[in-house]
């Protein structure tokens, strides 16, 4: 009865038009909350498509270098002026070892007899783009080594071939033993190395840090080394920052970690954008449905009144109204999500497989506790408008 009393003059526009973009907001803001834990989810070879930007960076090599004018070195003023940059949070320079090291392989171990000039570097923990075991203390079987997984790229598809030796398996090579020549400070000795994974981002050769500071404290010369490479971590949506850094100080960086930056800038702005206009239409419909109830109220005036006289209360008025409202943005909260789920996997992760991205699942728990928050919200607010508004009648 009380149903048909209030809103037996119902204004069917106002009524449409707020349904229409609370449906239309409600869903646009599911799916690009979505896409972000699905983009989220993704992460190339190299690293995270959203999130922080780590980038290995050095000085560019010019005519004045060439003839020993200027220095790829980084002095300590250029890291103190790296770590200055509000957009990078975190600076780590490469330490390089400061003695000889040569690889060979290890007799019986089913690798080809070779030998070869190389050099270690290592790098924070923190900075690893591979979970690997990277400790290492001086009772150690080996020294775990992390190759650029372009070495062995070059050595199957360019050296191999030149030279006519077989090519090799990354597991062959992760299985194999390395003998390490180990040269400097007037001593020599050999040690076992194993490569214990491959690295996307990272061209050097890496070894522990606690065997790099136990190895060049033992065999070094003693020389003050300063960094030639640095990794730096910056913010997401710096890439216009990154760029003017390279400009500043002659910086040369892999175009792929530009790349990275500058695709992370765009889609979190093209996002972030699709996100607030959809916030912004959820908004404008709340404002829509608290403008119909007063609307409806505010005709209902006379009945409000004569139904608080012969002793209905305020409470039971203001309930029978929000029961209609719940009902009604209950619908438009589950046609959102069902929306939401039909475009998510009958046509934006169709698209994704056919065009080669894979995204692994992402948990819908996020996207659906929004829209039980954003109902909740929504008959929060029509609650206290309706009660303030009955309440106001009732005492005219």
């Amino acid at each position: 009865m009380l149903k048909k009393i209030l809103f037996r003059e119902r204004t069917n526009v106002q009524f449409i038009f707020a349904t229409a973009g609370a449906l239309i907001g409600l869903t646009a803001l599911l799916l690009s909350l979505q896409l972000i834990l699905d983009v989220q989810s993704f992460h190339s070879n190299e690293e995270e498509l959203f999130g922080p930007n780590s980038v290995v960076i050095q000085k560019k090599v010019t005519k004045l270098t060439t003839i020993g004018i200027n220095s790829t070195e980084f002095m300590p003023e250029d890291l103190k002026r790296l770590r200055e940059k509000e957009f990078i949070t975190d600076v780590a320079p490469f330490a390089s070892a400061d003695f000889k090291v040569g690889i060979s392989e290890v007799e019986g171990d089913g690798l080809p007899h070779f030998y070869a000039d190389m050099f270690f570097q290592s790098i924070p923990n923190r900075f690893m783009d591979i979970d690997v075991d990277w400790n290492w203390n001086e009772q150690s079987e080996f020294i775990p080594i992390v190759l650029p997984r372009d070495f062995i790229m070059i050595i199957n598809y360019g050296f191999a071939q030149s030279q006519g030796m077989n090519q090799i398996s990354e597991d062959l090579l992760m299985a194999a033993r390395l003998t390490i020549h180990i040269n400097g400070n007037g001593q020599k000795t050999q040690m076992i190395g194993r490569v214990v994974g491959f690295s996307q981002k990272i061209s050097s050769i890496l070894v522990p840090e606690s065997f790099l500071t136990y190895s060049n404290a033992l065999y070094g010369n003693g020389n003050i080394q300063n960094p030639s490479r640095v990794f730096i971590t910056t913010k997401d949506d710096s890439y216009g920052e990154l760029e003017e850094l390279m400009e500043e100080m002659n910086l040369d960086i892999s175009k792929s970690a530009i790349d990275v930056a500058k695709i992370k800038t765009i889609i979190a702005v093209v996002i972030g954008i699709f996100g607030i206009a959809s916030i912004l239409i959820m908004l404008l419909s709340l404002l829509g449905f608290v403008q119909y109830s007063q609307l409806v109220l505010s005709k209902a005036s006379y009945e409000i009144k004569t139904l608080l006289r012969i002793g209905y209360s305020i409470r039971q008025i203001v309930n029978t109204f929000i029961r209609q409202l719940s009902f009604t943005f209950g619908i438009i909260t589950v046609s959102a999500v069902v929306i939401m789920l039909i475009v998510k996997y009958l046509m934006v992760n169709p698209w994704l497989e056919k065009n080669g991205i894979n995204i692994e699942g992402s948990s819908l728990l996020i996207a659906i506790v929004t829209a039980v928050l954003c109902f909740v919200l929504f008959i929060f607010a029509n609650y206290v408008n309706v009660k303030k508004t009955v309440r106001s009648q009732g005492n005219a």
